[in-house]
C-alpha cells in the first residue's frame, strides 16, 4: 500500500514538474538569467553571465546526454574541464565537438569505468597529479539496466557506477583537492574563496523508496529477484543520503544532489523503450542539465554571510526540493525515510565496499 501511494504521487508530481512544461514554468520564475543552450559563452548575447575561467571542473559520464551538456557549458564558460569516460572513441569524438563549439582547448579526457573501483582509483591519481585543487566534481555517470550485469570486479553495475564507485569513492579520493579550493584565493585576491562543490546527478526515481538492506541494494540477496528500475532507485536514494552525510562530515565542501527531471537521453531510451511515452513531453538534454549547471556556476555570497546554495540539499531547476513525498497528500510520510541507525550502517557499508575501510 505504501509503495503504491509513493509511486502514484511520484507520477502525478512528476507529470507536473519533471516534464518539459515543468521546466518552462520553473525557468520563468528564475531570479537570474538563463540561457537557451549549453554552448553560449561569456559576455555574449544570451549568456547567463557565468564566468568559470580559472576553475577546474571534473564531470563523469561526460561524452553524452546530460554529462555532455554540462561539459559543453563548463567549456563555454572558460573552465579547465576533465571528462571521465569509459570509451576512448566516444570521449574523443565528444571532446573534439565541444572544443569546436566553445573554442576552449582545455578539455581533457581521463579514461575510467566508474563502476570498476580500481579504475576510479587510477583516475583519481591522474587528476591529483594534474591539479592541486578541484572546484567542482559532477558525479553523473551510470546506467539503468533491465538485466543484472556484473563488473569485472564482480559487483552489480548499477549501484557500483552510480553510488559506490562513481559517487562515494571518487569524491572521497578527491577530497584533498576539493578542500584545497576552500583555502585558496581567487586571481584578484580581493574576495574570499568560493567553496568547491560536489554534485550528484540523482533522479526522481529515488522518491519511490528508502535505501534498503545492503544485500538488496547491491543485488546480492539470495531471495529477491533483480529489478533494474528499483536497483537504479536504490542507488539514487543512496546519493541523496550521501550528500546529506558528506555535508555534515566535510563542511568545507558543498555537497548537493541535482535532479534533471524527465529528460531525453540514450539511457532513458534504452531502459524504457515504448514506455517512455508516459513521461512525455520530456525535457531536452539541456533543459535537464541547466539546473545542474547553475549549481556548478552560481556564486556564494561568502563575504556578505549569505549563501546561494544549501549544503546537503536536493535541487530541481535551481530550487531546493523535498526529499520525501510518500505520505497522504504528498506529505513526507515514513515509507521512504531511513533511520539514523540505517544511515550509519549505509555509510559504513559504502566505506567497506569501496575498499576505504
Amino acid at each position: 500500500m505504501n509503495k503504491a501511494i509513493a509511486t502514484t504521487q511520484w507520477f502525478i508530481y512528476g507529470r507536473k514538474h519533471f516534464r518539459k512544461g515543468g521546466y518552462e514554468r520553473h525557468a520563468k520564475k528564475y531570479k537570474s538569467p538563463v540561457q537557451s543552450r549549453a554552448d553560449i559563452g561569456r559576455d555574449v548575447e544570451g549568456s547567463d553571465g557565468v564566468d568559470l575561467r580559472g576553475k577546474v571542473i571534473v564531470i563523469t559520464g561526460a561524452n553524452s546526454g546530460l554529462g555532455k551538456e554540462m561539459t559543453t557549458y563548463a567549456a563555454a564558460k572558460g573552465a579547465n574541464v576533465y571528462m571521465i569516460c569509459r570509451s576512448k572513441e566516444r570521449a574523443e569524438e565528444a571532446r573534439d565537438e565541444i572544443i569546436k563549439l566553445t573554442s576552449n582547448d582545455n578539455v581533457k579526457i581521463v579514461l575510467a569505468d566508474v563502476s570498476e573501483y580500481s579504475q576510479v582509483t587510477a583516475a583519481a591519481k591522474t587528476l591529483q597529479a594534474a591539479e592541486p585543487k578541484i572546484d567542482c566534481l559532477v558525479c553523473n555517470a551510470g546506467a539503468l539496466l533491465n538485466e543484472k550485469r556484473l563488473t569485472a570486479e564482480g559487483n552489480e553495475s548499477t549501484i557500483a557506477s552510480h553510488l559506490i564507485g562513481g559517487s562515494y569513492l571518487l569524491s572521497q579520493l578527491l577530497l584533498p583537492q576539493l578542500e584545497a579550493t576552500s583555502t585558496s584565493t581567487d586571481d584578484a585576491q580581493t574576495t574570499p574563496p568560493q567553496p568547491s562543490r560536489v554534485i550528484f546527478t540523482t533522479s526522481g526515481g529515488m522518491y519511490l523508496t528508502k535505501f534498503p538492506s545492503w544485500p538488496i541494494a547491491t543485488s546480492t540477496s539470495t531471495t529477491d529477484a533483480y529489478d533494474g528500475v528499483m536497483a537504479y532507485s536504490y542507488a539514487k536514494r543512496g546519493q541523496v543520503i550521501l550528500a546529506e552525510e558528506s555535508a555534515r562530515l566535510h563542511p568545507k565542501v558543498r555537497w548537493m544532489t541535482g535532479h534533471p527531471g524527465w529528460s531525453i537521453t540514450a539511457a532513458v531510451e534504452d531502459a524504457f523503450g515504448d514506455q517512455k511515452k508516459y513521461l512525455e513531453p520530456m525535457r531536452s538534454p539541456w533543459e535537464g542539465a541547466e539546473g545542474l549547471t547553475w549549481l556548478m556556476g552560481t556564486k556564494e555570497d561568502i563575504g556578505g554571510g549569505g549563501s546561494s546554495t544549501e549544503n546537503g540539499a536536493l535541487y530541481l531547476d535551481r530550487e531546493v526540493q523535498v526529499k520525501h513525498m510518500a505520505g497522504p497528500f504528498f506529505s513526507e510520510g515514513k515509507f521512504t525515510k531511513n533511520s539514523e541507525g540505517e544511515v550509519k550502517e549505509f555509510m559504513e557499508n559504502l566505506r567497506r565496499a569501496s575498499g576505504l575501510a
